[in-house]
């Protein structure tokens, strides 16, 4: 199975096949082109994981070919003979990831690949080794060969997007992933929202926009929190699932579309019905198949596997190499995790924050000390808006410092007495 899809542009043709052939040894599904023009028509057909692209070109600069709307989410790595253009590129194009200097070793393409570029191999993301998470994961692979539209559902933070984005990829199907955000649709533009419009079709309409549907064309629609959605917007959605078409304001006829429907909501479906949230005949359109996701408190023994790797993200991130120490999840076992694994990258996050080398993880001090909010005492009140303020500043102490209006020192000194409350945990170092 191929890890993920690289678009390769770059003039020498000789070199574009070596590229290529050397991504696929490693797993990767290569498509090299030699011109921008060729490029940016392969690129408005199909998305790509990965982009490895050649800044000067015959026919134009190889950076235009990033206007292309479905190379926003792609990982980039920009290459020229010039390191101080191929630099400048890498710090200047969003998405790049590095540069490469030509001619350069394969085993530095390689690191960039493994390292900054992991297009990622279906379902990497939903981590766990217990037994309801492995069945949710072969659940999901199962229908995702199929063209059953499917509903998952589970509590907020569960991983209903990661799960549609694993049925996506494994579908085999060529076209984008179009996540909607249903509960945000508003009932005043949704025809132009999800269906798009021509020119001249209202005030202010000065082009041609494809709506939502149609941008997945050829691909999958995840519809998310459907049971949050107006009741406007469920009943278009209704007549597009019936039919498959969609018609553009101002547009004279419809258009068929090829999308793939993958729904979400994090209440019991049947339940919404029942409540009248949701609409029974939209409930059956979409619920061709139905998986839940397991909240992680049915799952404790998948806690400290997510946790390593939230843990990895951040080292990566920030160039660190702090581990967690053994016995590090003793103080949160038995945890509800009403929040998921939101609420534990937030733990890790906090841990990585108040550490330094090696790290625990802890409960928030409102749980472990059984406070109520309006019990806190003016220490927690300082200590909660202290760490609240180094998330914001991405662990910048000085920044942080600003943000609260205090030094730079008093950071270092309110974090060493934090520290001191949890025993054997390391200091943070003040030089």
């Amino acid at each position: 199975m191929s890890v993920g899809t690289l678009l390769i542009l770059e003039d020498d043709l000789r070199f574009a096949d070596l590229a290529g052939k050397f991504a696929r040894q490693i797993g990767f599904d290569p498509h090299p082109v030699t011109t921008l023009g060729e490029a940016v028509r392969m690129a408005s057909k199909r998305r790509f994981d990965c982009a490895l692209v050649d800044i000067g070109l015959p026919d134009g600069c190889g950076l235009d070919l990033f206007a292309e709307p479905r190379l926003a989410s792609t990982r980039k790595i920009v290459m020229s003979g010039d390191a101080s253009l191929a630099g400048w590129a890498a710090r200047s194009v969003p998405g790049a990831l590095g540069a490469l200097t030509k001619p350069f070793r394969f085993s530095t393409f390689r690191e960039l690949l493994d390292r900054s570029c992991p297009a990622p191999q279906p379902g990497r993301d939903l981590l766990g080794r217990s037994t309801a998470m492995r069945a949710a994961v072969d659940e999901l692979d199962t229908v995702a060969r199929s063209r059953f539209p499917v509903l998952i559902h589970g509590e907020s933070g569960t991983g209903k997007e990661l799960a549609a984005r694993l049925v996506h990829d494994r579908s085999g199907r060529n076209g984008p992933f179009i996540p909607v955000n249903c509960a945000t649709l508003s009932a005043e533009l949704l025809a132009s929202q999800l269906f798009g419009h021509r020119r001249g079709s209202f005030t202010g309409a000065v082009g041609h926009e494809a709506g939502l549907v149609a941008q997945a064309d050829g691909g999958t629609l995840f519809l998310d929190e459907l049971a949050e959605a107006p009741p406007t917007v469920q009943a278009a959605l209704l007549r597009f699932l019936e039919s498959g078409e969609v018609l553009a304001l101002g547009a004279h006829s419809p258009k068929r579309v090829d999308a793939r429907i993958v729904a979400a909501t994090n209440v019991d479906p049947r339940r919404a019905v029942d409540e009248g949230r949701l609409r029974a005949d939209l409930y059956f359109r979409v619920a061709g198949y139905e998986v839940r996701m397991p909240p992680l408190r049915e799952r404790p023994e998948d806690v400290d596997v997510i946790a390593q790797s939230i843990l990895d993200e951040l080292n990566r991130e920030y160039g660190k190499a702090r581990r967690f120490v053994p016995g590090a999840f003793d103080a949160v076992r038995g945890d509800r995790w009403r929040g998921n694994v939101r609420e534990l990258r937030q733990r890790v996050q906090r841990a990585w924050l108040e550490g330094d080398e090696a790290l625990i993880l802890g409960r928030p001090a409102s749980e472990s000390h059984r406070q109520t909010r309006d019990s806190r005492t003016l220490d927690d009140i300082e200590r909660e808006a202290i760490l609240d303020a180094l998330l914001a500043s991405a662990g910048d102490r000085a920044m942080a410092a600003a943000r609260l209006g205090i030094s730079t020192r008093t950071i270092y000194n309110k974090l060493s007495r934090y520290r001191g409350d949890v025993p054997d945990a390391p200091l943070p170092k003040t030089g």
